[in-house]
Parts: structure tokens; C-alpha cells; sequence
């Protein structure tokens, strides 16, 4: 393959990665905005941060002089998108969103994993990615984007948990050894070859997406009263009521 050809490759690759990324945006944002973000149950949608993030991201992918920044700056930005990931459980307007997505909008949402666990594959084929880390993480995606996809149960915050919390818990297991890899893998990968960080759209906004979903995925099904049939325990007070004023 010629030098010319090696750059095409990479600069689709990369342009690729940022349009999923602003696909996931945007499907994302419309997502939990028509749920209700707002305390009244109102419209609010979260646009502005969202779009504000990948537009950082953008410039960094795809500008040369901030490019050549990356090496420096690419922990930061990974390190921001993670904490505001982590930080969005302390947020009652964010936890109430996430709750609110129906069992459609978490299946497409989670199908984005299996899009860009194959997208890895590919940039490692055109020697922007290491093959090692394009392996783990591109099959963990893959295994946990289709799962999600395939579960016979629905994953919304009112259904069973099981599925929930396999669903949402591998997806936590793989983001982890995303970011374990992305640091004893890529980073020392990226050093050699001086071309692996210029796809930042994905480890700064789509990975941080990705993560606050199974975030707030595992703590709902892991905090949520069991409503299956059966259920022990005691039963709410407002069933206890209406149950007397039946009889």
C-alpha cells in the first residue's frame, strides 16, 4: 500500500469514527431530552454539552496543529470524559433521564458498541489502531453490543433485572479493560507510530457515553425494588391500602 493511499485510508477512518460519534451524539441527546431532564418533567434537552464535546473532539481529530498536541493532551481529555461519565450518578436530573429511556432507546443506544467494536478491527487494518487492543476491545463490543440487541427480556428501568445487570455489567467489565488497554497498550503503541490518538472522538465522547449508560444501567437494576411476581418482603404502603379498601 502507497504512502497516498495509507492516508486516504486513515483519513476516512478517521471521519468515519467521527460520524458515528456525532450519530451517538445526537441519538443520545434526543433520547434522554424527550424523556424529561428537567425537575418539572419538562423538555430540556442536553444539547449544548454534548455537542460542545464532540466539537473538542472534532477539532483535535481532524486539525493538524492541535493533532500533533495529542500526545500530551489525550489523557486529559479521556481522563474529563470519564470523570463527567462517573459524575452524572450525583446528578438527580441525569439519574432521572437515564431511568426514563424505554427498552428501544437503550437497545440502539447499546448497538453503537458492536458498531464500534467492528470500526476497531478496521482502523487496525490501516495501522491507526494496535492489533492487540483492536482484538480485546473490538470483541468486547461486539459481545456486549449484540447481547443487548438479542436479550429476550426488555432493559428499561421497570423490567426484570437479571438481563439488566448482565447487559449493563459486562459492558462496565469491558469499558474498564478499554481504558486499562487504551493506557499499557495504545499509549506506548501511539509514542511509536506517532498516528493511534487522532481518532479522539471515540475514547472522548463515545466511550464516556457509553460508560454513563452502563453506568446508570447496572446502579438502576442493582438499587430498583424487585417487582417480580413473588417478590419477598414487605409491600408498599399504598398496595397495603389499596388492598383494604377493597375488601
Amino acid at each position: 500500500m502507497s504512502p497516498l493511499e495509507l492516508s486516504s485510508l486513515s483519513s476516512a477512518a478517521r471521519w468515519a469514527v467521527t460520524l458515528s460519534s456525532f450519530t451517538l451524539v445526537v441519538v443520545s441527546a434526543r433520547a434522554l431530552g424527550r424523556r424529561g431532564v428537567g425537575d418539572a418533567g419538562g423538555r430540556a434537552t442536553p444539547w449544548l454539552p454534548f455537542l460542545a464535546a464532540l466539537a473538542v473532539a472534532a477539532a483535535f481529530a481532524h486539525i493538524p496543529p492541535l493533532t500533533a498536541r495529542l500526545p500530551v493532551l489525550f489523557p486529559v481529555g479521556l481522563g474529563l470524559g470519564l470523570l463527567a461519565a462517573c459524575a452524572s450518578l450525583l446528578v438527580p436530573g441525569a439519574r432521572r433521564a437515564f431511568s426514563r429511556l424505554g427498552d428501544a432507546d437503550l437497545r440502539l443506544l447499546l448497538s453503537f458498541r458492536a458498531i464500534f467494536g467492528a470500526m476497531l478491527f478496521g482502523l487496525a487494518g490501516v495501522g491507526i489502531m494496535p492489533p492487540r487492543f483492536a482484538l480485546a476491545a473490538g470483541l468486547g463490543d461486539l459481545v456486549v453490543g449484540w447481547l443487548a440487541l438479542a436479550a429476550p427480556q426488555p432493559l428499561d428501568a421497570e423490567a426484570p433485572r437479571p438481563w439488566r445487570l448482565l447487559v449493563h455489567g459486562l459492558g462496565l467489565v469491558d469499558l474498564v479493560q478499554v481504558v486499562v488497554l487504551a493506557v499499557t497498550v495504545v499509549r506506548p503503541w501511539s509514542d511509536l507510530h506517532a498516528n493511534a490518538t487522532d481518532t479522539v472522538t471515540l475514547p472522548w465522547v463515545a466511550v464516556p457515553l457509553m460508560l454513563a449508560l452502563n453506568l446508570h444501567g447496572f446502579w438502576q437494576a442493582c438499587a430498583a425494588r424487585q417487582r417480580e411476581p413473588g417478590r419477598h418482603g414487605p409491600e408498599p404502603v399504598a398496595d397495603v391500602r389499596s388492598a383494604v379498601s377493597r375488601t
